[in-house]
């Protein structure tokens, strides 16, 4: 499992102190990776999107190798780095000699195991990470990945074959539907047509008075 935490001046340093004991305490199942920066560190501001696509990257595909282990992954907010910081002096079970920030290690038992000293860029951040062999981290459920893959590539070939078939299946009943039309037109009894009644012209007698007849 990896677990983030956020520590600002008040903020979740009890649970980052708890998360720490339990790395000190079991450091063969329970491991402490350090983020310290600050606000006014120009450095830290420009790793800063770096940083947060590599957290991104852990909890979505990554897990600890061991199913029972825990990699706790903390960003500390520092305030000034002074004896008297607010938060490193109330953090426990880290090492207080911090001179600069940003700072990215592994603590083992409270010391400095591993300190990042590379490239402050996303590839170089995550492959050193996910390769620390004191804390092997893979990649999750890859088969369930691929079938998921396979599964959407699936769907969407069955999509394009079922539009293709709509398609097909619309121009046959529009082309059926117009040979009947012809079919339907040919076959109809032509309308009647009244026949004009021939107009016989008869003679006219004249009339005569009878007495003049």
């Amino acid at each position: 499992m990896i677990q983030i935490i956020d520590v600002k001046e008040g903020h979740n340093i009890d649970k980052f102190n708890v998360a720490a004991k339990q790395a000190h305490d079991h450091p063969e199942t329970h491991g402490l990776l350090v983020k310290v920066y600050a606000d006014w560190c120009g450095h830290c501001q420009n790793m800063k999107a770096e940083w947060e696509r590599v957290i991104k990257e852990l909890k979505k595909h990554y897990c600890c190798k061991n199913p029972d282990c825990v990699l706790t992954i903390a960003n500390i907010q520092a305030v000034n780095l002074e004896p008297t910081d607010p938060v490193l002096q109330n953090l426990k079970y880290i090492p207080k000699d911090i001179q600069g920030v940003p700072l990215i290690v592994y603590i083992n038992k409270g010391v400095r195991s591993l300190e990042y000293s590379d490239e402050r860029v996303y590839s170089e951040m995550l492959k050193w990470i996910v390769s620390n062999p004191q804390f092997t981290l893979v990649r999750k459920n890859t088969d369930a990945s691929s079938k998921h893959s396979t599964l959407r590539g699936i769907t969407k070939r069955a999509n394009i074959k079922f539009k293709e078939l709509h398609r097909n299946t619309l121009r046959r009943f529009h082309k059926e539907m117009r040979r009947q039309h012809k079919r339907s037109v040919r076959s109809r009894m032509p309308t009647p047509v009244a026949t004009p009644t021939p107009v016989v012209a008869t003679r006219q007698t004249k009339y005569v008075p009878r007495y003049l007849r």
